[in-house]
């Protein structure tokens, strides 16, 4: 497996992974991948055989000072979106894309890193604890 940089050739694959794995409230587009042009370093693929097997891309966002204050942070990343294809789970894959995208948050500053993981993504969920993030809020619902 190969850890790199994204190009913008591999959007097709990109977003093939990110509607099959990380669509959860709608079909993903090449517009919702906008913000990562801001930070290329925070937009990685595993790629094998030519295939790109999973993604990991994030961005900083920009955060009122008094949010950064209580919060005890002076730059934030947010993981966007993050998929790997189900037939290359559990190989590491993710771990090494998820360990990439923190590293390049470290390097342009971050000191804090978030994300939303939906219920039903247990795998992901998973990952993300042996990461050791932490529960910082609940998103709840209730169907009338």
């Amino acid at each position: 497996m190969i850890l790199r940089v994204f190009k913008i050739e591999d959007m097709t694959q990109v977003l093939q992974l990110a509607n099959a794995y990380a669509a959860f409230d709608q079909t993903i587009s090449e517009a919702d991948f906008v913000p990562a042009k801001f930070f290329p370093n925070g937009f990685w693929v595993a790629e094998e055989d030519n295939k790109i097997v999973g993604y990991a891309w994030g961005y900083f966002k920009d955060v009122p000072t008094e949010a950064l204050t209580r919060w005890g942070a002076s730059k934030v990343g947010y993981i966007a979106s993050m998929a790997v294809d189900l037939n290359y789970r559990n190989k590491g894959v993710g771990t090494a894309l998820l360990s990439k995208l923190l590293e390049e948050f470290k390097k342009a500053g971050a000191d804090l890193v978030k994300l939303h993981c939906p219920a039903i993504a247990t795998g992901a969920k998973k990952l993300y604890d042996k990461f050791g993030f932490e529960v910082g809020a609940y998103y709840m619902e209730k169907r009338l």
